[in-house]
């Protein structure tokens, strides 16, 4: 009998998790980090597929409009937090990466007067391109009198710098590098960077908390991130976008730092 209650007690303790045979998440088409077009569908997949396989978990990503990735509250999703977090409840949110916003523009449409601006305020005088679906705050741009032009791609905000139809393009750092090298290889030094300081933000997985076993897969996904840090694999795979030079100063530690922004008491 003893035996028994203690085989039992064991079930108890540690319960067999099933986990769903493929885990599902939702991307934007947002080369380098994620694309179908790039080796290991970005450098944000290759971290992912790196952690899923570490974890032995098998990981993978259906690409759709932003859009209608924020407006689909039942799926996981990847990428900045902010855009989804109004709409969406998730069990877990693990950054694995981080990007930077600049301003770029077409420097031969500004030849007899160059772009200028010191304030928030200054930018009334320019159209600004954006991506469809990432404006997070437009009435308090709209009071200053802020003029925005969406499109559904990056590859169009940078034809239309091109062509002088809208004035900067509000982008990401190596996701505009990347769109205009590939349109405009001859022409990409007449494209100009303004950074934006103090933008720095994640982009993560998000685990939806309708996911069954949602928290256990977190954990799996969290543990296998921190091993393929450990192992270096991690930062070879930022080596091959970011060059030699490897990881941005401080990288790790605001990783470390957005994570326990965005799961302040959701997990032990």
């Amino acid at each position: 009998m003893a035996k028994i209650y203690v085989f039992l007690l064991g079930l108890l303790l540690n319960p067999t998790i099933i986990v769903a045979d493929v885990i599902f998440f939702g991307a934007n088409e947002s080369p380098p980090f994620w694309s179908t077009s790039l080796p290991h569908q970005g450098m944000c997949g290759e971290i992912l597929q790196a952690m899923s396989e570490q974890a032995g978990l098998e990981t993978k990503i259906e690409f759709k409009p932003l859009k209608r990735l924020i407006e689909d509250t039942e799926n996981n999703d990847l990428g900045n937090p902010r855009f989804y977090i109004e709409q969406q409840d998730f069990a877990y949110i693990l950054p694995i990466a981080l990007y930077e916003a600049v301003f770029y523009y077409y420097e031969p449409n500004f030849i007899e007067q160059p772009i200028q601006f010191s304030t928030l305020a200054d930018l009334k005088h320019y159209k600004i391109g954006i991506l469809k679906g990432t404006l997070l705050d437009k009435a308090t741009f709209e009071d200053l009198g802020i003029q925005f032009e969406s499109s559904y791609s990056h590859a169009s905000i940078v034809k239309k710098l091109k062509l002088g139809r809208i004035d900067l393009g509000l982008e990401i750092d190596l996701v505009s590098k990347l769109t205009i090298n590939r349109l405009y290889p001859e022409l990409a030094t007449n494209f100009k960077e303004i950074r934006i300081p103090n933008t720095i933000a994640p982009i993560a997985i998000m685990i939806n908390e309708n996911l069954p076993n949602a928290q256990y897969i977190a954990r799996q996904y969290k543990q296998a991130l921190q091993h393929i840090i450990e192992q270096g694999r991690y930062q070879k795979i930022i080596e091959k976008y970011y060059g030699k030079k490897g990881l941005p100063a401080g990288w790790l530690k605001k990783l470390q730092r957005f994570e326990r922004l965005y799961n302040f008491g959701r997990m032990e």
